[in-house]
C-alpha cells in the first residue's frame, strides 16, 4: 500500500489499438467499466475524477456486514454495496450530470490499479481536442496520495503535455454534507443510536479513515468532521477521530477516549472509506476486533462505508466550479 511511482508504471496510450474509444481510454473486460458519452458541443474543459483504485472485486467478508455475522444471509442493515470499480463509475456519471450545463467531460483516472492512469487520461483529454482540464482529487484525506502523488502528476503533466493547462481542485475535506451522510449511515441504522437513557448513558461514535502516516497528514481536518457529527447528534453521544492505521489518532486512542475518558455506554464504528475492500476488512475490522478483548463488556457495531450519493457529488462539482473561478482569475 505504499506510494510506487508511475513514471515507470505508465504505459503510453496507442490511439490506434482497436480497444481505445477516444473517451474512456483502453477497454477492459469488466462489464461495470463506464463509456463516458461526450456533450454535443466540444466542451471547453475536461474534468478527471482522480481516485485511488483497487484490484479487488465487492464481497461480503470485505464489507461492514462481515462483523459478528458469520451466517449464510447478510444482516438486515446490509446495503449490498458495490466495489470500488462501479462506484467510481457511478461517481463519474453523477459528476457529468452535476456538470452537464457547463459542458464539461468527465472522466474516471486511477492512481493505481484501474486504467486510464493519470498520465493516460490526460493525454486522451488532450487528444479530444481539449486545452484545459481540472484534476479532481476524489480522495477522502490529504495524506501521500493527496500531496506528493499529486505534485508528480503535475510535474510530469507540464513536461508530456505542456500546451494543456491543468488546474488541480481540492479534495473533499470537511465539509456539512460530507458530515450530513456520516448522520445518515449512523440513523439508518437506529437500533445503534438508542436515545440516552440518562444524563451519564452516551452512546459513543468512532469516524476512522484510511490510514496515514501523520507527516502527510495531521488529521486535523477528521477531527473537524467529528466535531460536525459530534454538534448535530446532539446530547447523549460522543464522537471520535481515528484512522485505520499507519498515523495517529490510532483506533486504540479514539477507543481509550470514548471509553476511558468519557465514559461511553457503547461504541458505533462509522468506515470513513467509500466502499469495501482490504482496509476495512483488515484494517478497521481486525482492530475492532482487539477492542473487543480489550472492553469486553462494551457492545460495538459497525455501520456500512459511506458509498457515493449526491452530496458527495455536490462537494466534487463545487471543487470543480472553484477551480474554474480560481483559473478564471487574472494572475
Amino acid at each position: 500500500w505504499e506510494f510506487r511511482s508511475r513514471r515507470h508504471s505508465q504505459r503510453p496510450v496507442d490511439s490506434r489499438r482497436p480497444d481505445y474509444d477516444g473517451v474512456s481510454g483502453p477497454q477492459q473486460s469488466d462489464p461495470a467499466r463506464l463509456t463516458i458519452t461526450p456533450t454535443p458541443e466540444t466542451p471547453d474543459w475536461g474534468v478527471i475524477l482522480l481516485a485511488h483504485g483497487s484490484q479487488r472485486g465487492t464481497s461480503r467478508d470485505e464489507c461492514s456486514c462481515s462483523w459478528q455475522n458469520s451466517g449464510p444471509n447478510p444482516p438486515s442493515w446490509c446495503l449490498g454495496c458495490t466495489g470500488t470499480n462501479q462506484g467510481l463509475q457511478t461517481a463519474v456519471g453523477l459528476l457529468q450530470n452535476a456538470l452537464a450545463s457547463q459542458g464539461a467531460t468527465v472522466m474516471l483516472s486511477c492512481l493505481e490499479f484501474i486504467e486510464p492512469h493519470p498520465s493516460q487520461a490526460l493525454q486522451i483529454l488532450h487528444q479530444q481536442g481539449l486545452e484545459k482540464v481540472v484534476l479532481l482529487p476524489f480522495l477522502l484525506g490529504n495524506g501521500k496520495h493527496a500531496t506528493l502523488e499529486l505534485d508528480e502528476i503535475l510535474a510530469d503533466a507540464r513536461t508530456e503535455t505542456p500546451s494543456l493547462k491543468v488546474v488541480l481542485a481540492q479534495g473533499l475535506g470537511s465539509e456539512p454534507e460530507m458530515a450530513e451522510l456520516v448522520l445518515e449511515r449512523l440513523r439508518s441504522m437506529p437500533a445503534l443510536l438508542p436515545p440516552p437513557s440518562s444524563p451519564a448513558d452516551l452512546t459513543g461514535v468512532m469516524l476512522v479513515k484510511a490510514g496515514t502516516k501523520s507527516q502527510y497528514d495531521d488529521c486535523e481536518w477528521l477531527v473537524r468532521l467529528a466535531g460536525m457529527v459530534e454538534t448535530q447528534l446532539g446530547h447523549g453521544y460522543a464522537v471520535a477521530a481515528a484512522q485505520s492505521h499507519y498515523g495517529d489518532p490510532t483506533m486504540d486512542h479514539a477507543a481509550a477516549e470514548l471509553v476511558e475518558n468519557r465514559r461511553v455506554s457503547r461504541m458505533v464504528v462509522v468506515p470513513y472509506v467509500f466502499f469495501p475492500g482490504m482496509i476495512l476488512r483488515r484494517n478497521v475490522l481486525g482492530s475492532l476486533e482487539c477492542l473487543g478483548k480489550t472492553y469486553p463488556g462494551l457492545p460495538i457495531s459497525v455501520t456500512p462505508p459511506l458509498g457515493v450519493d449526491e452530496r458527495v457529488i455536490q462537494v466534487a462539482a463545487n471543487r470543480v466550479r472553484q477551480a474554474w473561478k480560481s483559473a478564471a482569475e487574472p494572475g
